[in-house]
């Protein structure tokens, strides 16, 4: 053994010693990152509970609604169990999705159900259209649709009498848009893991099991109503609202800064357990007027929120781009009912 070698000896183990200390650091940090915590602190209540049957259309406000892996679904006494954003518009020949960042007053399109196998869709202007979901599943095509970073999504095809629906009202032709529906089956669940793998570098949180149906990445968005209270001050004469953010839970609380929750890891609502996974950059959607379907000429509120909530972190906008930040994206960890009015708990670490 060389001289250099008993030399440097010392100084290698020294140097090995603490490249695992930080790596055992780090590991137990990110393991109590992800554990449940045990103790909760109450801040504020449910405002309001919505979900989006059609990826990009009209809310549905619900005073109740069941926690699921997928997303909110209606508890419907009498109806279909419509899931959050199960439905998708997209483009006939490369099947591509489509939203109303192309197409604005999609985010006018209704969707209900009127008894347990009916879905009913409408718009301004058009003539209801119903298709009944068990024949659906039978009779049509299954396929896959490519959303956001190339990633291939099931979808069964509503048929050619939806796809003449879709394009007269968005198109004003009668074809050229499909409309897809997603059966929210485990085995038809969506696998991230290869399409947004440089993903996990920046948020090591967000699992598979954090996708909604056809929701642009996770299945449950939180916003607080004191940040979009400060937004608005930031704008004058605005009209925004949190529905331009279309969130799907909607908190309120006396004690509430604007934009708390950026730092909450963990909410608790009732049995119903969710996980912060990552902030939710926003884009030109938001600048539709949710009521009416129109964009906002002066680009508001994107224009106001790139001037102070952008993302700092040089390397996440080298990745991402510089879009602003608005809610939180969350994955479901303990499933459960909501209700408008619940205690909203975050977890203490």
């Amino acid at each position: 053994m060389s001289k250099f070698f008993n030399f440097n000896l010392p100084i290698l183990a020294a140097t090995a010693v603490g490249a695992v200390t930080i790596l055992g650091m780090y590991l137990y940090r990110k393991s109590k990152r992800n554990s449940i915590p045990t103790e909760w602190k109450a801040v504020g209540k449910v405002k309001g509970l919505y979900m989006y049957p059609l990826k990009s259309g009209r809310r549905v406000e619900l005073k109740t609604a069941h926690c699921t892996g997928y997303g909110i679904q209606l508890k419907a006494e009498n109806g279909y169990p419509l899931k959050d954003r199960c439905l998708v518009v997209y483009k006939e020949g490369n099947k591509e999705f489509k939203t109303a960042r192309t197409y604005p007053k999609m985010v006018l399109i209704e969707v209900t159900t009127v008894d347990p196998d009916t879905i009913t869709i409408n718009a301004p202007g058009m003539s209801t259209f119903n298709f009944n979901v068990s024949s659906l599943n039978n009779a049509n095509k299954s396929d896959k649709i490519s959303l956001w970073e190339d990633e291939k999504i099931f979808t069964t095809d509503c048929g050619d009498e939806a796809a003449r629906w879709v394009s007269q009202y968005i198109l004003d032709k009668p074809s050229g848009l499909r409309l897809g529906f997603h059966d929210g089956l485990p085995h038809h669940r969506r696998n991230i893991e290869g399409t947004h793998r440089q993903y996990f570098k920046f948020y090591p949180y967000l699992e598979s099991s954090s996708t909604g149906l056809y929701s642009d990445l996770t299945s449950y968005l939180l916003i607080n109503q004191s940040s979009v209270d400060e937004l608005s001050t930031r704008i004058p004469a605005s009209n925004i609202t949190a529905h331009n953010f279309r969130p799907n839970i909607l908190i309120e609380g006396e004690d509430l800064g604007p934009y708390d929750e950026d730092k909450w890891n963990w909410v608790k609502i009732g049995d119903v357990i969710l996980q912060n996974v990552k902030a939710c950059t926003r884009c030109i959607l938001t600048t539709i007027d949710p009521e009416t379907g129109i964009r906002a000429t002066n680009n508001e509120p994107i224009k106001t929120l790139k001037t102070y909530r952008k993302v700092k972190d040089v390397a996440k906008i080298n990745f991402e781009g510089d879009e602003p930040i608005m809610g939180i994206h969350l994955g479901l960890k303990c499933d459960g009912e909501i209700k408008a009015g619940d205690i909203v708990f975050v977890g203490k670490m």
